[in-house]
């Protein structure tokens, strides 16, 4: 008599082909958060303190909340997994593009990391943590 077992990494495998796609989107997202967010991200030559950047958190917050929102959305349905195996998924899954976007926009434009870029990707990647674990609990 045969028994069949089933294991959380059968249903991963499907998962993360529909993973990767919204993670490319979260990738162009913050492509576009990184160039729109330049002059917040700017620091005066003179020292004066850049006004722009104290709304700099919002729009980090903002992308990070809709990227969260985003991962998680059908997360439970599409991966038939569930608790902490997915809400470490979707953790991973928000933060990575993120800072690996950010990483490499530095090394291409050499545009330095100052103060107000910290806050803007520390924002999102909470925000992206918070909304993407809340969200994908309510689903279960």
């Amino acid at each position: 008599m045969a028994i069949s077992q089933w294991s959380p990494l059968q249903a991963l495998g499907p998962y993360l082909v529909i993973l990767a796609r919204k993670m490319a989107f979260v990738s162009l997202g913050w492509v576009a958060v990184y160039f729109l967010s330049q002059p917040m991200r700017a620091e005066p030559a003179n020292g004066d303190i850049n006004i722009l950047s104290l709304f700099g958190m919002v729009v980090g917050c903002f992308a990070g909340l809709l990227a969260g929102w985003y991962l998680a959305n059908d997360a439970v349905e599409d991966s038939s997994l569930h608790g902490i195996v997915l809400w470490v998924l979707l953790v991973l899954s928000a933060v990575a593009p993120m800072w690996l976007i950010e990483a490499l926009m530095h090394m291409i434009t050499r545009w330095p990391l100052n103060f107000a870029g910290f806050l803007i990707l520390t924002a999102a990647t909470l925000m992206a943590l918070a909304s993407a674990v809340w969200y994908a609990s309510t689903q279960e």
